[in-house]
């Protein structure tokens, strides 16, 4: 196999015990989910906690940002209202974020990669925000973490992970609507003969077009026995991503359970 990354998601966090034990087998990054909420700097211990384990341990750390909650209490207060809607969000999401990752940073604690998923943004119910106004409110999230950890590494993620027309337009209208720079973008798939050459060639053009990595996440796949594509053909894929950009892949944790059980 390939020198490609190998990342685990976990959820919202997991034992250093549990950690360590993944680590032996190839996994160079874990991925957790933080909820965000309005004051989550106030009750970040676990937070912080879970971070220092990732560290200690010499893992690499991808913060996957929850966003709904925030914003859902956003328009709970502001109704449908679209601009005292984005305006609130826009702040609220800077301002928690920025006291979090200032926290985790004090901490040494500070992740190395901080993943907000594009679809966010038209998963909202009882309100539209232009593509405008999305771009706002990703750009709040990315100004607030680049302002507490310089050195955090940007990751865009969508499910268009085979339809590149759809994929190339969203992050094509991003930077044109002034969004900020991102590092990586995360392709979020499930293993399939019958896609995998899309998936190809969405790599490649997205890596080229846009000068990102890329990272395919197929940890919403907790058993690949019967999929006609393995691991490795993943892995290969990856590899070949132009210019070296293929930056790794992202597993569930069960997945990583039975690769320890037959190893």
């Amino acid at each position: 196999m390939s020198e490609t990354s190998k990342m685990l998601f976990v959820g919202e966090s997991v034992s250093k015990d549990r950690l360590n034990v993944v680590k032996t087998k190839g996994i160079e990054s874990i991925v957790s989910t933080i909820n965000v909420v309005s004051g989550i700097a106030d009750s970040a211990d676990s937070i912080v906690a879970f971070g220092k384990d990732v560290k200690s341990l010499g893992l690499k750390w991808n913060a996957k940002l929850s966003l709904l909650p925030l914003y859902n209490s956003v328009l709970a207060e502001t109704g449908a209202d679209n601009r005292m809607f984005v305006r609130k969000a826009e702040r609220g999401g800077f301002e928690n974020m920025h006291k979090l990752f200032t926290k985790l940073a004090g901490e040494s604690a500070a992740p190395d990669f901080v993943q907000i998923d594009v679809e966010t943004y038209t998963e909202l119910e009882g309100i539209t925000v232009s593509f405008e106004e999305q771009t706002r409110m990703i750009n709040a999230i990315i100004n607030a973490v680049k302002a507490a950890c310089p050195e955090c590494k940007i990751i865009l993620g969508t499910k268009e992970s085979t339809d590149n027309e759809k994929a190339k337009k969203w992050y094509n209208r991003f930077q044109v609507s002034g969004g900020k720079h991102f590092d990586i973008i995360s392709l979020s798939y499930e293993l399939s003969a019958d896609t995998f050459y899309d998936l190809s060639c969405n790599m490649s053009d997205l890596s080229r077009r846009f000068e990102a990595e890329i990272i395919v996440d197929i940890s919403s796949q907790d058993d690949i026995t019967s999929s006609d594509i393995g691991l490795e053909d993943l892995d290969s894929a990856i590899s070949i991503v132009p210019l070296e950009r293929g930056f790794g892949a992202v597993y569930s944790d069960k997945i990583m359970e039975r690769a320890t059980m037959v190893a």
